[in-house]
């Protein structure tokens, strides 16, 4: 299921369905505003936006956070959905999305981390494809700042783009050529879903995996755990994206994942355009992509927007 590419005049929804929204850098959203009034494109805020839990986990309690989501869905006003940001509830509102809603509503849903819970959950209720990318932020160097990641946001959404493009040099982990479609990309996130009736099916996937502020420990374990539960198995290669803070100056990220899947041999390349904190090359999550780790490329296969 495919969303509409974004054209000028378009509105955007922007929603908090995980961590509340910090007053204190209003001005990330506010020059995110801008720069979408810029490119011609409106902004419009969730009903409760600002909202926040009792625990102050939340940006409201669960059923608030789904309601502006299944409302983005339902205005016909709106053509794309684009998460706050991160941080960890987001799994609370899984049971609460109106799935049949987004069926017959399909959008561009967008963000990272804690939403890569949302953006692998849609995809698998509804077939929707959705796209890991960053918060919907500008004015701190983290986020839409980078010249790369405004550049892959107009050629991503607006046209339709299936090139990724490097923004430094990429490192062949592991030799060789594999096809599949994209699934990730927050480690953490994917584990969370484990155990449940909204694990993603890995068979003929290429896996996208990134972590945030992790170590060598947390990484063993979390890879560990994809490997008892046979995601090893089903995967065709694996892509590593941005490992922002990662706590181990020993070890890089690539070398332990490398050790940890040398038994299944397939394709590993090492990439810096997804995750936290970096530029960003808008991944269409459920779309098929062609893996060549060993000329260091990638090429999205499938259409993924209605152009």
């Amino acid at each position: 299921m495919l969303p509409n590419k974004l054209q000028q005049g378009d509105t955007i929804g922007v929603v908090a369905p995980s961590k509340p929204f910090n007053h204190e850098r209003k001005f990330e959203l506010d020059n995110f505003i801008s720069y979408m009034n810029e490119q011609k494109i409106k902004v419009k805020l969730s009903d409760n936006f600002y909202a926040k839990d009792k625990y102050n986990v939340g940006a409201g309690n669960p059923s608030k956070r789904a309601n502006d989501i299944n409302s983005m869905f339902a205005d016909n006003n709106i053509k794309a959905i684009w998460c706050l940001q991160g941080g960890e509830p987001a799994n609370q509102i899984l049971d609460l999305i109106d799935y049949d809603l987004v069926k017959k509503n399909p959008k561009l849903f967008l963000g990272k981390s804690d939403i890569d819970i949302l953006l692998l959950v849609l995809n698998k209720k509804t077939g929707l494809i959705t796209v890991h990318c960053c918060d919907s932020k500008i004015g701190s160097n983290k986020e839409l700042d980078f010249d790369y990641t405004k550049k892959w946001f107009k050629k991503r959404l607006f046209e339709g783009s299936k090139k990724i493009e490097p923004s430094e040099e990429w490192i062949c982990v592991n030799e060789g050529m594999a096809e599949g479609k994209i699934m990730g990309c927050n480690l953490t996130s994917i584990l969370k879903l484990a155990g449940t009736g909204y694990f993603p099916d890995f068979t003929n996937s290429i896996l996208f995996i990134e972590t945030h502020r992790a170590n060598a420990a947390k990484l063993v374990w979390k890879l560990t755990q994809l490997k008892q539960i046979g995601i090893f198995t089903k995967i065709k290669g694996i892509v590593i994206g941005n490992n922002f803070g990662f706590e181990d100056e020993k070890f890089k990220v690539e070398k332990i994942v490398k050790d940890l899947t040398s038994e299944y041999n397939f394709p590993i390349l090492k990439i810096n355009e997804f995750g936290h904190y970096q530029p960003h090359a808008f991944l269409p999550i459920g779309a098929k992509i062609k893996l060549d780790a060993t000329n260091k490329t990638i090429e999205i296969l499938d259409n993924f927007l209605n152009c």
